[in-house]
């Protein structure tokens, strides 16, 4: 009989994990694309570039689904149960809620093997593909849109080329307009950067906006970036290391970064077996509620205890102490083991 209804529970446990992950995978996804949505979609872009910008952002926005579904799985799960009096059926028969919690500590061990996993090696390299294609869609977007004798107003400004190599890269008689500079040039260079296009330009004379007036000067190089803002970090920085390249990079530099975001992903890891436990409570107490109460307060707990995972990295940059960040993780787990005796023993 326990056989079966522990198959019975891993069975709904992963339908609606899964279920969940995906929903909250396309709303964050949906979220995070309006905000590049004329960079993804602009003109010339493939459906290959854009295929891989929405894997790669559910992959890097994985590291916080995966612990929100498996909450809403688990509360949805037994509240389901609770409703239908199959908690109650399995209980008058003498077995108890801590056996019948048991289904999803496995399923929480495996999600928090996933996990650790996802955060240590998956979600770094996936960031940082996400960052490279977004850089490629934005420099696409220039090259292809960017023509001899018109007028392109998407660069912060305004720009006007007389010819155009066959590889959109070298310009010959620019001119370029914004809020505070105007200036021509005989030619200009566009070349790759981490986060955008750089572009040199050369036998240049400029007008720069001043409080009095405008002020005029020639120049044999003269430069401007074009880039996405949001991507400030390097490809090699510390946010997109997987954790060997993170242990090495400390072993190397004692670097204070690559330190707390190691014990960033194990406090973060274990937190998945705290949100388990208020989960599976939160789905038993509010059984009478409806669904939608236990999972509300389960989330909202979620929430909290990111923000205090994030209120704790604040202390570890100011103090340089590393007990902060487990703190919120081991504060979750006190309270959910309480709310876990408190219901296994009514």
């Amino acid at each position: 009989m326990l056989k079966k209804i522990d198959i019975y529970i891993l069975k709904n446990l992963s339908v609606a994990f899964f279920i969940s992950f995906f929903i909250i995978s396309a709303v964050m996804m949906i979220g995070n694309v309006i905000k590049i949505y004329d960079i993804i979609f602009a003109s010339g872009s493939s459906l290959d570039r854009v295929f891989k910008i929405f894997l790669y952002t559910m992959l890097f926005l994985s590291i916080f689904s995966i612990p929100m579904a498996l909450t809403i799985a688990i509360n949805y799960v037994y509240s389901e149960m609770s409703n239908n009096s199959e908690i109650t059926a399995i209980r008058s028969s003498g077995i108890s809620l801590a056996r019948v919690y048991l289904p999803s500590l496995v399923f929480t061990f495996a999600v928090f093997i996933f996990l650790a996993y996802d955060m240590a090696f998956i979600s770094p390299k996936a960031n940082l593909h996400y960052k490279d294609e977004i850089v490629k869609a934005f420099r696409n977007k220039i090259y292809m849109n960017l023509k001899p004798s018109t007028f392109y107003k998407n660069l912060g400004g305004v720009m006007w080329v007389n010819s155009i190599s066959a590889d959109h890269k070298h310009l010959t008689n620019v001119f370029f307009s914004n809020n505070n500079d105007v200036f021509v040039a005989k030619k200009g260079i566009l070349k790759d950067t981490y986060n955008g296009i750089l572009a040199d330009f050369s036998s240049v004379k400029a007008y720069f906006k001043k409080k009095d007036g405008w002020e005029f000067g020639s120049f044999k190089k003269y430069a401007i970036s074009f880039i996405i803002k949001e991507i400030n970090k390097k490809p090699s920085g510390i946010r997109y290391m997987n954790l060997p390249e993170l242990i090495q990079q400390y072993k190397k530099t004692n670097d204070s970064d690559a330190l707390y975001k190691i014990n960033k992903i194990i406090s973060m890891s274990l937190s998945i077996f705290s949100l388990s436990l208020i989960a599976f409570s939160f789905g038993i107490t509010f059984s009478r509620s409806g669904k939608s109460a236990g999972i509300i307060v389960s989330l909202f707990l979620f929430f909290g205890l990111y923000i205090l995972l994030a209120f704790a990295g604040s202390l570890y940059k100011s103090y340089g102490v590393i007990a902060p960040i487990y703190a919120p993780t081991v504060l979750m787990f006190v309270i959910g083991l309480y709310m876990f005796y408190k219901k296994i023993k009514m």
